[in-house]
């Protein structure tokens, strides 16, 4: 039977460094002494070795291996279009556009509109650790213990055991930015991640993800110094539901991936989990923040092999759209988004859809051209219909909100109108978009 966890959010301000081995020590002593020290060796036999190169040997014998436990061989992830995908439907609520209208009510997420860094860890090898990130664990030897695995078709970063028969390290690494003063007034971040318990813990421990949020160079990845001043620490796990100024409760399907997406305007911090909002606090984080990284840790120290992230994105928030058409004459869109393959609009996409309707509802002479475009990745054959069927998608759905067809025209330009390099996986994620070009 399937077990079910709760998902909680902890939002907490330091204005001190962590130290080198300490940033879960208060938790898990806490829990140790609830537990006594029962169950932490027991965890982890039956878990698989996962230092370098044991990875094949661990899921042998797994009849179910693709849906159930991460893969160490190598599988084809290219798809036509390479789309960002997010799972914020994969709990098995598995919401329709107009499903979502009812039921995300709180939902108002819209990503930047710049894309500063995003990796789904596609150009990394299985076994490898990815090249785009720094790794600074909390205390020295943690180097191996992190690494990309394939899951359910997808590449995913995962915190390993450190060999079987011993708890789970904890890793936290932080992305490779060349960033020299503070990020963006307003910037947004998301990534997905798979929720779930440790390995044979009868107990439950659900494992955490933080996201690290760094004020100064002081402790800068790589410098062995720590995780140096902190300007904010965002958790999502399942055991507390605690930020600086809020409390919150979801509850959620244990061992699924969920969408996670984070909105920093200044101090102002929103964080949502599948839609559903679960952070909203205006004195969330300090400012400046120059660097930001991802946390992983069971929360007792078990052994687990299900804790990983992957299309982790940060993109800068930009003009306001009323602002952008004046100025510019048309909106850039990427919070937009579809079905791979295919021109079926994900809830994701609300947000984004209901300020352009926003727009016409507000100025009855306004006009747009919706043109559809995506990167190089991919049949140009299959991507040119594509582009031209998610344009139309969109047009289908403002005239369903009373919007006149005259009023609306669709175009699809495949990747033959680019915004940005198709040498990178930020210049690709940035050229798949959805533009209103007024007329």
């Amino acid at each position: 039977m399937k077990t079910r966890i709760l998902l909680s959010v902890i939002l907490l301000v330091a204005g001190t460094g962590l130290c080198q081995a300490g940033w879960l020590g208060d938790t898990i002593q806490g829990v140790g002494k609830r537990l006594g020290n029962r169950g932490v060796n027991d965890a982890g036999n039956g878990a698989y070795d996962a230092a370098k190169g044991g990875l094949k040997d661990a899921v042998k014998g797994d009849t179910d291996a693709s849906s159930k436990q991460p893969s160490g061989s190598k599988q084809s992830t290219q798809g036509a279009p390479q789309d960002v995908q997010s799972a914020s439907a994969s709990n098995g609520e598995n919401l329709s556009i107009e499903e979502a209208e009812k039921v995300l009510t709180k939902f108002d997420f819209v990503p930047g509109d710049k894309m500063i860094f995003f990796d789904d860890f596609s150009d990394t090898d299985v076994g490898e650790f990815p090249r785009k990130w720094h790794l600074n664990g909390p205390k020295p030897g943690n180097n191996g213990a992190v690494e990309v695995v394939e899951y359910q078709g997808r590449r995913l970063l995962r915190s390993n055991p450190a060999s079987k028969g011993q708890e789970q390290y904890p890793s936290v690494q932080y992305i490779r930015l060349n960033q020299k003063g503070d990020m963006p007034e307003k910037f947004t971040v998301e990534f997905d991640a798979l929720l779930s318990n440790a390995l044979k813990s009868n107990a439950k421990f659900p494992n955490r993800y933080f996201l690290f949020l760094l004020g100064d160079k002081q402790g800068w990845p790589g410098t062995g110094a720590g995780h140096g001043k902190q300007a904010g620490k965002i958790q999502f796990s399942g055991v507390e539901n605690i930020s600086l100024n809020t409390s919150t409760k979801l509850n959620v399907q244990d061992e699924k991936i969920h969408h996670i997406s984070v909105t920093i305007n200044g101090t102002f911090v929103k964080a949502y989990v599948d839609g559903t909002r679960v952070i909203n606090d205006p004195d969330g984080v300090k400012r400046p923040i120059r660097q930001i990284g991802v946390g992983m840790a069971n929360i007792a120290g078990y052994q687990t092999d299900m804790m990983m992230f992957t299309n982790f994105r940060l993109a800068a928030g930009g003009k306001d759209i009323k602002s952008a058409l004046d100025t510019d004459g048309k909106i850039i869109t990427h919070g937009i988004l579809f079905d791979t393959g295919k021109a079926t609009l994900k809830a994701e996409s609300l947000p984004t859809l209901k300020m352009i309707l926003g727009l016409l509802t507000d100025d009855p002479e306004l006009k747009f051209s919706i043109e559809g475009h995506t990167d190089n990745q991919g049949n140009k054959k299959i991507n040119q219909p594509l582009s031209e069927n998610r344009a139309e998608a969109v047009k289908a759905w403002l005239e369903g909100k009373g919007i006149e067809s005259s009023r609306l025209k669709t175009a699809g330009f495949g990747d033959t109108k680019p915004i940005d390099s198709n040498k990178t996986l930020e210049g690709r994620a940035n050229n798949r978009r959805v533009e209103f070009v007024k007329f």
